[in-house]
């Protein structure tokens, strides 16, 4: 079976110490779909091969953009800023992993098939976004047609 088109072997690109790097549209991420407002949104990811400490493989993820979100307190949308980066140590299988997970700052990636880079930004979003998302000043007041 041919690999899916846009998928790569995370060891492959830390080993050689690869860089793979885009945008996305926010709105073709699923998961996503009911963190984020309605509307064309991007963000641009970069994933580079690399390695850890301790000289195990690992990925850099960063993700740079706004993230138009919901606020929880107004119920008006906002623009949230993302600069996040972290490295995930690779890991070959689930028993791997638990091991790296008890050995490292870092987070662990199961990397035993190819990986898409969706995906990843995806699982990174999801990780980073706030949960109950708020202006991080007051809200600003409402405009009516007093």
């Amino acid at each position: 079976m041919a690999p899916k088109s846009g998928t790569f072997n995370a060891f492959e690109l830390a080993r050689g110490g690869g860089v793979l790097e885009g945008s996305i549209d926010l709105e073709s991420l699923d998961r996503l779909a009911d963190r984020v407002a309605e509307g064309p949104a991007q963000v641009s990811w970069r994933i580079e091969g690399t390695t850890d400490g301790a000289g195990r493989p690992a990925l850099e993820i960063s993700i740079k953009g706004e993230v138009p979100l919901i606020c929880q307190r107004c119920l008006s949308d906002f623009a949230y800023p993302v600069d996040h980066r972290t490295v995930a140590v690779l890991a070959k299988s689930e028993a791997d992993a638990d091991a790296l997970d008890a050995a490292s700052d870092h987070e662990v990636l199961v990397a035993d098939r190819r990986l898409d880079p969706a995906e990843l930004v995806e699982e990174e979003l999801l990780l980073t976004l706030p949960f109950a998302p708020m202006h991080e000043d007051a809200c600003a007041p409402e405009t009516g047609g007093n």
